[in-house]
């Protein structure tokens, strides 16, 4: 294993350690408890708990054990791969979020698609070719980058989904009883369309900027003028010699960027009401659920892990010199 990929694994397992510990202490610290917001007028329970029950019921899920107790119990039950159980949704935390993970892997890996093919695209042809044009785009992405998704969001579901009502304004899916296969992911589609817009027009001016800056530093090297003089395709030169190199700091940039993009669509997953992790954080915010809690935030941070731990793969990949360093 390269050095470079050795102090990368100790910095993970450093910050895995800590954000293990954050999971589980940040919830506890929020006002209010799991069972009193369940009882309450705004909880999902039929009638009011009294303080016996409380308590019994605090017992049964642990809740009335020293943090330090309950603390080891969380890392021994992780290491079993057991999240815990929902107090709000009565369920395993794993079947919760199982259920949820797909619809937001579902937008967020679309949205950067989305925004890394535009920005490419856009740039390969305003960097390495005519400009004409790249005011009129610069413009109302620049004024989409400066608002968070949830505007942008807003100003979309009130456009498409109310005013011209051509696209559906909250859920991921309608009623399939009726429809064809088809159908349903054409359905699927239509109800994410909304969610992935509002993520990538936050993104799409500073991922385009990256890039077009990085191609007009890279066109002008050696390596590209040899490249000329040696007779190579405009074709030729422009993917293999320079869009490769640019993309190296690319790489970085959309690697952080996906990590980035689980919160826009905490988000904007609750304004759409998108069944995703954002949606169920929220809920789980609401009802105090320290498991469904920890259970989410652990997700979130192996989602940050792996998304790290791919870029430096590929930055190996791109560039041979970082397994000397």
């Amino acid at each position: 294993m390269p050095v470079y990929l050795r102090r990368r694994a100790a910095t993970y397992l450093l910050v895995l350690v800590a954000a293990l510990a954050i999971n589980f202490f940040l919830p506890r610290a929020m006002p209010g408890d799991p069972l009193q917001e369940m009882s309450n007028s705004a909880g999902n329970l039929a009638v009011a708990l009294d303080e016996d029950t409380i308590k019994a019921l605090q017992h049964y899920y642990g809740l009335d054990r020293p943090l330090s107790a309950q603390f080891v119990s969380y890392l021994t039950a992780l290491a079993r791969a057991d999240l815990g159980f929902s107090i709000s949704y009565r369920a395993p935390v794993s079947r919760v979020v199982a259920r949820a993970l797909p619809w937001t892997l579902l937008i967020t890996l679309a949205a950067l698609l989305l925004t890394f093919s535009l920005a490419i695209l856009a740039a390969t042809r305003f960097a390495l070719g005519n400009r004409r044009g790249e005011t009129a785009l610069l413009v109302p992405a620049i004024l989409l980058d400066s608002m968070p998704p949830f505007i942008t969001g807003s100003f979309l579901l009130i456009l498409f989904g109310v005013k011209l009502g051509w696209l559906p304004i909250s859920g991921a899916f309608s009623n399939f009883t009726t429809m064809s296969w088809g159908q349903k992911l054409l359905d699927t589609a239509a109800h994410a369309l909304l969610p992935v817009l509002s993520l990538s027009c936050a993104s799409f001016f500073s991922a385009y900027l990256l890039v077009r800056n990085s191609l007009l530093l890279t066109k002008d090297q050696p390596f590209v003028q040899m490249a000329y003089l040696k007779g190579l395709s405009e074709q030729r030169i422009r993917y293999q010699y320079v869009l490769r190199t640019a993309l190296l700091p690319v790489v970085t940039f959309f690697g952080l960027r996906l990590a980035r993009l689980i919160g826009g669509a905490m988000l904007v997953e609750v304004l759409f009401a998108y069944p995703g992790l954002g949606r169920l954080t929220y809920e789980a915010v609401l009802a105090c659920d320290y498991p469904l809690l920890q259970g989410v935030f652990f997700i979130f941070t192996i989602w940050v892990l792996l998304v790290n731990l791919c870029t430096d793969l590929l930055y190996l990949r791109l560039d041979p010199r970082v397994k000397e360093v």
